[in-house]
């Protein structure tokens, strides 16, 4: 028995197993990032809080400090100076507050904790990794919307693809782009069928029709949709030294209409053009 006992254990050892339970890696998603002159910024406190700091906010001087262990870390919105450790270190993009957080250069937070990082930017995710812990902070413009009903996620903007996910009804649905589908631009009553959504959901990245989606605001452009829209039509309706606006007009299932006016000369009564779908930039007269 005790022969026995004994190579039990010794196959126990080459097997890698043990009485401890291994702990689990923690993957954790969070939004707010940026991309500014080909850098990437993330939100420092949502970051050092995840990796285990401490973080404190001096709203007079507008300096943050946090410390983790013996690591100490001090900056100054709007300042490429920093201190890690009370050393003096320059970086890239000074820090500056966006949507309500405060936001550094991802090298920054490598060269604070010693956390390794990455960028994918097909995904414009960067991705933390510290122990077993890693964090995933999306950079990408994106538009917030709710799925209406369940929804097929198509390979490419239309019907006839291929179709690569479903999103149940009701929810959340990243929105980071749109094109409007169709040529019809005097068909009103059918304008939801023209519009599809670029959209990231569960890892997934598809398109889906425009009129599924509620969209949190909705006269707020999709990514990539309002430059070009408006060139277009300044090319179109706007001449030397005319003026342009947009109003808004009304919304339908969380999708607005915003009104293009121009004012002929800059003087005088303001005149409507066309109707605009800020999610997909399709309009008609």
């Amino acid at each position: 028995m005790k022969k026995f006992l004994m190579a039990l254990v010794a196959i126990v050892m080459l097997s890698g197993i043990s009485g401890e339970t291994a702990s689990a890696n923690t993957t954790v998603t969070l939004d707010g990032g940026k991309v500014v002159n080909n850098r990437t910024l993330v939100p420092l406190r949502a970051i050092f809080e995840e990796l285990g700091a401490t973080v404190q906010w001096n709203q007079k001087d507008k300096t943050i400090t946090a410390k983790k262990g013996q690591t100490a870390i001090w900056l100054k919105v709007g300042s490429k100076s920093a201190k890690i450790n009370n050393k003096t270190v320059t970086i890239d993009v000074p820090a500056q507050v966006y949507n309500g957080s405060t936001l550094v250069p991802l090298r920054f937070i490598s060269e604070s904790f010693g956390v390794k990082t990455t960028w994918n930017a097909k995904e414009e995710t960067a991705i933390l990794t510290s122990g077993d812990k890693t964090i995933i902070v999306n950079a990408g413009e994106f538009d917030s919307a709710i799925a209406l009903d369940t929804i097929d996620i198509k390979s490419s903007p239309g019907e006839i693809y291929s179709t690569i996910g479903v999103i149940p009804a009701d929810a959340n649905v990243k929105v980071v782009g749109g094109v409007p589908f169709g040529y019809d631009q005097e068909d009103w009553y059918s304008h939801e069928k023209y519009g599809w959504s670029k959209i990231q959901y569960e890892g997934l990245t598809g398109w889906v029709a425009t009129h599924n989606l509620s969209f949190q605001n909705p006269y707020s452009w999709a990514p990539g949709i309002k430059d070009n829209t408006l060139n277009q039509l300044q090319k179109e309706f706007v001449g030397k030294g005319d003026k342009f606006k947009l109003v808004e007009a009304g919304a339908f299932n969380g999708v607005g209409s915003l009104e293009f006016y121009v004012q002929f000369d800059g003087v005088g009564q303001w005149y409507r053009v066309v109707s605009i779908n800020p999610k997909t930039g399709w309009y008609h007269g």
